[in-house]
């Protein structure tokens, strides 16, 4: 069993575009379509599609259209007052995605406490807890560690937990020791290293910010410089760290070894969705019992699955590329 918690939720409403993006112009387009969003409930969906007993705990509001879109997903929701935030997205042929997210609705305290109680009540003997995506107004950026916290302290059985998240949010819930397993893109990677060193003291003088644009640079040039990087982190602050890289594959460290690998050859129409579908396929390969390589495999297959699907939808099996994806194991 896997629970994810989404604290932001998206009507994702997408555009395919007949050519690519024109800023200031009229264009044609091919298509449009809505989706339930948010980085917690794609993970469930590509989770549900896959056959995996998956539960999605979000805020939402009885009356909310959002609603009629998860269709048979099975959730655990909070009542709010407000809706859930609209995003859009447009694509084109190439695959170029232009993102647009407004903000969510505004929570306050009450909500808060509800979404933790939900959560401790659906995870208590669960595999694993996804805790997804941006955090709304309201909350304090430290709000997955108090998820974490409860979790740790009022389960019988804790599950994993998991965090994919950026910005502060992500900063906070790794300084907490409380998380297994983060699963940053490269971009939110050294930002989160960069955080890291601005609380210590260290990101405050001219040779520092010139340390972490190199950083940057080597990442670029060899995606393989993120062995170096995650292991500022790993074992010391989280579990393991799955560090998606795009077109270039992505790598799995944890305190038992590193692996890297690249994905199959793709047609990338859309990337939405495939770093979530990423993390969704880690986590079907854990449950599995699969090693570290196996884990990765899965996470790339589903990643690119869905890289290779329009606008904003998300692999399921039949989806997935039957190409070979080896992995290599790093020193």
């Amino acid at each position: 069993m896997i629970v994810t918690l989404t604290m932001n939720p998206a009507l994702d409403r997408t555009v395919e575009l007949a050519s690519a993006l024109e800023s200031g112009q009229v264009q044609q387009a091919l298509a449009a379509r809505e989706d339930p969003g948010g980085k917690g409930i794609n993970v469930a969906r590509v989770l549900a599609g896959s056959g995996a007993p998956v539960t999605a705990v979000l805020p939402l509001a009885e009356d909310d259209p959002y609603r009629s879109l998860l269709g048979d997903l099975p959730v655990r929701t909070v009542p709010i007052a407000g809706h859930a935030r609209a995003n859009l997205t447009l694509t084109d042929p190439d695959g170029e995605t232009t993102k647009i997210n407004l903000p969510g609705p505004v929570l306050g305290e009450d909500a808060a406490r509800a979404l933790i109680d939900a959560v401790v009540t659906e995870v208590d003997g669960a595999d694993w807890l996804a805790l997804c995506g941006s955090l709304p107004p309201g909350l304090a950026p430290d709000f997955y560690v108090d998820v974490a916290l409860a979790v740790r302290a009022r389960c019988a059985r804790p599950p994993k937990i998991a965090v994919d998240a950026s910005g502060r949010a992500l900063a906070e819930a790794v300084a907490s020791g409380a998380v297994d397993l983060i699963k940053p893109n490269d971009v939110e990677l050294m930002d989160l290293l960069a955080r890291t060193a601005r609380d210590s003291g260290f990101a405050t003088t001219r040779e520092s910010m010139e340390f972490f644009s190199e950083m940057q640079k080597n990442l670029r040039a060899d995606p393989t410089a993120a062995l170096a990087y995650a292991r500022v982190l790993v074992p010391h602050q989280v579990r393991a760290v799955l560090v998606t890289l795009g077109g270039e594959g992505a790598m799995l460290v944890h305190g038992d070894g590193a692996w890297f690998a690249t994905p199959p050859e793709t047609d990338v129409r859309s990337t939405v969705g495939a770093g979530d579908s990423a993390l969704a396929g880690y986590l079907l390969a854990a449950v599995a019992g699969e090693d570290g390589a196996g884990r990765l495999r899965s996470a790339i297959r589903y990643g690119s699955g869905t890289a290779a699907l329009p606008g904003t939808r998300l692999a399921t099996p039949a989806d997935l590329s039957t190409a070979d994806i080896p992995v290599r194991e790093l020193a």
